[in-house]
């Protein structure tokens, strides 16, 4: 259908230029355009055919529009002109991206402050990492883990599977290490990470707390969409209730959302649901809920090996 014309206009085009019912323009090729000074044709660059400019009638006149040049209906044109649509969204996307990332990082500055990785977190690298035999095969998965992790997050239509990574191995085998690179070469790209030791994101989240000037719900959020959370050293926090919750919510709106989430710790699973148990109940529900969510979001590193703090 074509867009409503102004009455005053529509009687000017039944005056000068008679088009048929529902036209709003006039080609540059129409005979009876020859009149009002058309533009001329320009050749498709792909097959060479001429294309046309749009006018629209004002009073006595056409005004030819600069940007209003057909398209080409060869294949090779509308091929271009897709790939040039989609570029265009892309890199709308990217900006858009960029900006909420932007905003992202400074609520966590605001509230948690900065990513949370400490000045030792900050100097590991995959660069100063030691490649031995026993964490070669980890390495390459860590550092293959942070050059695609744009496709571990959540897409339209696509399921992104199990998107992060469970590092487990004796104190001392460079898991935190492998982590914290993954979250240092994010961070260089502009990506948003919170990238702490479980005892201080439990920490950090009950100082917000009892700060009072922040709602619970703000701070739980920021660590549920930040789109990724390092957890270093599981099963080293005392168990308590509120401690076991508090992470069981996180790990659930980041399960339930298909965020990505890394995990560092000293044990398996079996053995971890023990280590997140509260002393005080017993009661195991919760531990086991939590450790059943990161099995099913993430995949397993095992690091072996003597301890690189024994040498």
């Amino acid at each position: 259908m074509g867009r409503t014309m102004d009455p005053s206009i529509s009687q000017d085009l039944k005056n000068n230029v008679k088009l048929a019912k529902g036209e709003d323009f006039i080609l540059s090729n129409d005979p009876r355009a020859e009149k009002f000074n058309p533009p001329k044709p320009v050749a498709c660059e792909y097959c060479g055919n001429p294309r046309y400019t749009k006018g629209f009638a004002v009073g006595k006149k056409i005004f030819w529009i600069p940007t209003g040049l057909e398209k080409c209906t060869c294949s090779e044109a509308i091929a271009a002109h897709e790939k040039q649509t989609a570029e265009k969204k892309a890199s709308e996307e990217a900006e858009k991206k960029a900006e909420n990332d932007r905003l992202l990082k400074e609520k966590i500055r605001k509230k948690i402050g900065e990513s949370g990785m400490s000045e030792r977190f900050l100097r590991r690298t995959f660069k100063t990492f030691e490649i031995t035999k026993d964490n070669q095969a980890a390495a390459e998965k860590a550092k293959y883990y942070a050059d695609t992790f744009d496709e571990m997050l959540p897409r339209k239509k696509k399921e992104p599977g199990r998107n992060g990574l469970f590092i487990a191995g004796p104190a001392g085998t460079g898991k935190t290490h492998l982590a914290a690179a993954i979250a240092n070469q994010l961070i260089h790209k502009g990506t948003p990470v919170i990238c702490m030791t479980m005892i201080d994101l439990l920490s950090r989240i009950k100082r917000t707390f009892d700060r009072g000037d922040i709602e619970e719900s703000d701070v739980l959020n920021l660590y549920k969409k930040v789109p990724l959370l390092v957890i270093d050293d599981m099963g080293k926090e005392p168990p308590t209730e509120w401690a076991v919750s508090t992470i069981y919510n996180i790990i659930n709106g980041r399960y339930e959302s298909y965020m990505p989430t890394i995990v560092t710790t000293n044990y398996d699973d079996k053995a971890l649901i023990g280590r997140m148990t509260p002393h005080s109940t017993k009661d195991s529900i919760t531990a086991e809920a939590t450790i059943d969510r990161l099995m099913e979001m993430c995949r397993g590193i095992v690091l072996t090996g003597p301890s690189w703090r024994q040498k």
